[in-house]
C-alpha cells in the first residue's frame, strides 16, 4: 500500500510540473471502492435471437454478428442497428414488437437518430436516411479515418469519434465540411472528454467546455488501469467505462461503469461505479447510451438473445439493485462459439 501510494504521488506531481493538458484548474488523486454497485439496474427490454420480433443472428467469415448499437426513441421506442441484416430494427417497447425495418448501407458501425434523421456510419462515409428508409444524403470522409467505428451529434453537426480519442467535424447544418478535428470526444452534452492512462492504478479526465474552460483531475484505481474510455455526459455527470487488469496472463479485464461530479468550475469525485457483466455474443461497437436527459442504457448480448438495462444513480445500501445474478456469473465472448 504505501509503494502505491509513493507512486501516485509521484505521478501527481509528474503531471503538475509537466502541465502538457494545459491549464489545470484541479488536479487531485480520489480512490473509491468498488464492492457494491451504485446503480440500480432494470430490464428495459429483451429481444431473442431470429424470432419473429427478435434480432437476426449469423456467424459470417469467423464472426458473430447481430446487434452492433442501439438508441432509444422516446420512451416506448428502441431502435437496433444490424450488422447481421444490414438494417435498423425499431421496436415497441411496451408490447416488445417490432415496429419498422429500414435497410441501411452494408457492415454498418454506428448510428445516431436526430431530428427525424438516421445518420449510419459506413467504413468511410455516412449515409442519412429519413424515416421511410430514403436515402438523402451522404457524407464522405478522409481515407485516414477509415476504420472508425463511432459517431455523434450536437448541435446539428456530425462529429467522428476517432480511436485516438479526438473527435472529427465533418457536417453542419447539413452541408459537409472540410474536416475539422478537435482533442477530445464530444458528448451529447456538448462537452469534450479526453482521457488518459496516467500509471499503473491511475488514470487522468480533461474535459473541455464549449466556452472552452478546461477541467482536468486525476483519478485512481485499486487495480492496474487497461483502459479508460469516454461513454458520455450529462449536466452533472462525466460517464466512463474503465476497465482494470484482473489478470495480465492470460489476459482478463474487468469492466466498470462510472460517474465523475462535473461541477460548474471544475471536476469533482467519483460518484457512482458498477462492474458490467463479461457476456459479449455479438461484436457490438456502442452498448452503452447516454440519452439527452441522462438516462445511462447498457446493451448486453448473451447466446439468447439482447438484453437492454437502465442504469440509475441509487448508493443506497440494496443487495438486489444489480444486474441478474445468472448475467454476473455468465462469461461469454463472441470468439467461444467460433473455435
Amino acid at each position: 500500500m504505501k509503494i502505491k501510494i509513493i507512486i501516485n504521488i509521484l505521478i501527481l506531481l509528474a503531471l503538475i510540473v509537466s502541465n502538457d493538458w494545459g491549464q489545470v484548474t484541479t488536479t487531485s488523486i480520489i480512490s473509491k471502492g468498488n464492492n457494491k454497485p451504485d446503480f440500480l439496474v432494470k430490464q428495459y427490454t429483451v429481444s431473442n435471437w431470429n424470432t419473429k420480433n427478435g434480432i437476426p443472428y449469423v456467424q459470417r467469415d469467423g464472426v458473430s454478428l447481430g446487434a452492433t448499437s442501439f438508441q432509444l426513441l422516446g420512451d416506448k421506442k428502441v431502435a437496433f442497428l444490424c450488422n447481421s441484416s444490414n438494417e435498423i430494427i425499431i421496436k415497441d417497447t411496451a408490447d416488445n414488437t417490432i415496429i419498422k425495418k429500414i435497410p441501411v448501407l452494408f457492415a454498418p458501425k454506428d448510428f445516431i437518430y436526430d431530428n427525424g434523421l438516421y445518420y449510419v456510419l459506413g467504413e468511410s462515409q455516412i449515409i442519412v436516411y429519413d424515416e421511410q428508409g430514403n436515402e438523402i444524403k451522404k457524407y464522405l470522409f478522409p481515407n485516414r479515418y477509415a476504420g472508425t467505428d463511432r459517431l455523434i451529434r450536437y448541435d446539428n453537426a456530425t462529429y467522428l469519434l476517432l480511436p485516438s480519442g479526438n473527435s472529427l467535424q465533418i457536417e453542419k447544418a447539413g452541408v459537409a465540411i472540410n474536416p475539422q478535428e478537435y482533442e477530445g470526444w464530444i458528448t451529447s452534452n456538448g462537452d469534450f472528454v479526453k482521457t488518459k492512462i496516467t500509471g499503473n492504478y491511475s488514470y487522468s479526465v480533461k474535459v473541455i467546455k464549449d466556452n472552452r474552460e478546461i477541467f482536468n483531475k486525476v483519478y485512481s484505481v485499486n487495480k492496474k488501469v487497461a483502459g479508460v474510455f469516454v461513454v458520455g455526459s450529462t449536466k452533472n455527470h462525466i460517464v466512463l467505462d474503465v476497465q482494470t487488469f484482473t489478470s495480465e496472463n492470460p489476459i482478463e479485464v474487468e469492466r466498470m461503469i462510472v460517474l465523475i461530479d462535473l461541477q460548474k468550475n471544475n471536476l469533482g469525485s467519483i460518484m457512482s461505479s458498477i462492474v458490467i457483466p463479461d457476456i459479449y455474443y455479438v461484436i457490438s461497437n456502442k452498448d452503452f447510451y447516454v440519452s439527452p436527459n441522462g438516462n445511462i442504457l447498457n446493451m448486453i448480448t448473451t447466446p439468447r438473445g439482447v438484453y437492454v438495462f437502465t442504469l440509475k444513480e441509487d448508493t443506497l445500501l440494496n443487495v438486489n439493485k444489480g444486474y441478474p445474478e445468472s448475467l454476473k456469473s455468465l462469461k461469454y465472448h463472441f470468439n467461444d462459439h467460433l473455435k
